[in-house]
């Protein structure tokens, strides 16, 4: 069946008009509306002008000082936010860029895949900020069921227990802190106990803000349902219905024992310092042998310390649970490791 034609001379100029009302009532519609581009909105809530960008695919050799070298054409950059990876603090070779105006930002954009050492730089306006209720990293993110214990996350490696009461201090009495470790390695990550519900709401309150160079992470921590095994030897019932590993051995001392297992160091541990500490207790250290990762070579917060004779092990012992540089250290008999009978239960 062949199809009609169509009257030209009658349907051209309807069309025509039809199509021109219709992009009239589209521009109308768009001035009269709030742009929502699909990059970013340059200028503040607020109504100021400061224009963050995002630079990638950056080398990992990079530095402020290059950083502003490179774009000193486009303006002066204010601010420069690092990203780094959560669970080694390692430069993810990409950051973001604070410019004063919006144009400056433009100008930096203009700079997409120019190459240094190699590697093209990826250079877009950033992504604004949008309101969020408080709680999860930086003050955005659901905290979750509201208790008297928080989980505090990207922690700094330096971090010590003495920074944090100080960061919570406004909020009320923390009964307890508890960092998370795995092979004895802190993860930057701990749980903090709060008396009340009210304190730990204040405490949730507070996510995003900076303690050691780093933002929290902060929401409630949830609380975990009790094994009927406890974990790491130790008793349940702690707060939460987490478990606490205990800090002192809980098996018998090996016959001639001359050495002790000590975990959750503090990053700043030596020799001077390991030794002044066990001198409290009236305990001569005679060497130590810190733990490190195999291919990064960075400390584990776990080491050895021997000791002149076993009177001084039984002495050492007695400090198991105290605090060094703000850390309580966690003592066990030397070789324990593979019996069920230590307080690390074979599994440290």
């Amino acid at each position: 069946m062949k199809k009609e034609k169509k009257d030209k001379t009658k349907k051209d100029k309807p069309d025509d008009d039809e199509k021109k009302a219709k992009k009239a009532k589209k521009e109308a519609d768009a001035a009269s509306e709030p742009a929502t581009p699909a990059v970013a909105n340059v200028a503040d809530a607020d109504g100021g002008a400061e224009v963050r960008v995002f630079v990638g695919n950056l080398p990992f050799s990079m530095t402020e000082d290059w950083m502003k070298e490179e774009f000193q054409s486009a303006g002066e950059i204010t601010k420069i936010d690092w990203l780094t990876h959560a669970d080694t603090g390692r430069f993810k070779g990409s950051g973001f860029l604070t410019f004063t105006t919006k144009a400056e930002g433009e100008k930096a954009v203009t700079l997409n895949g120019k190459e240094l050492e190699g590697r093209p730089m990826k250079v877009e306006l950033a992504t604004p900020r949008k309101a969020a209720p408080p709680g999860g990293f930086a003050g955005s993110g659901d905290p979750g069921e509201p208790s008297s214990s928080i989980f505090c996350g990207n922690l700094s490696w330096s971090v010590t227990e003495e920074a944090l009461r100080e960061a919570f201090s406004s909020c009320g009495t923390i009964s307890r802190i508890k960092w998370v470790e795995k092979d004895g390695e802190f993860k930057g990550i701990a749980f903090i106990d709060f008396e009340t519900v009210e304190e730990a709401t204040k405490a949730v309150a507070l996510a995003g803000t900076d303690v050691s160079g780093r933002p929290l992470r902060i929401n409630y921590s949830k609380a975990r349902p009790q094994s009927d095994k406890p974990a790491w030897g130790a008793k349940p019932g702690g707060a939460g219905g987490r478990t606490e590993r205990p800090y002192k051995p809980q098996g018998a001392k090996p016959d001639g024992c001359l050495e002790l297992f000590c975990g959750n160091l503090p990053w700043t541990i030596d020799e001077t310092k390991i030794a002044d500490f066990f001198k409290k207790a009236g305990a001569t250290v005679s060497s130590t042998r810190w733990l490190n990762d195999k291919e990064t070579g960075e400390f584990k917060g776990i080491g050895f310390v021997a000791f002149n004779d076993t009177a001084d092990v039984d002495k050492a012992v007695s400090l198991g649970g105290e605090n060094l540089d703000g850390r309580p250290i966690r003592l066990d008999y030397a070789g324990q490791k593979k019996e069920s009978k230590g307080a690390w239960q074979g599994g440290w």
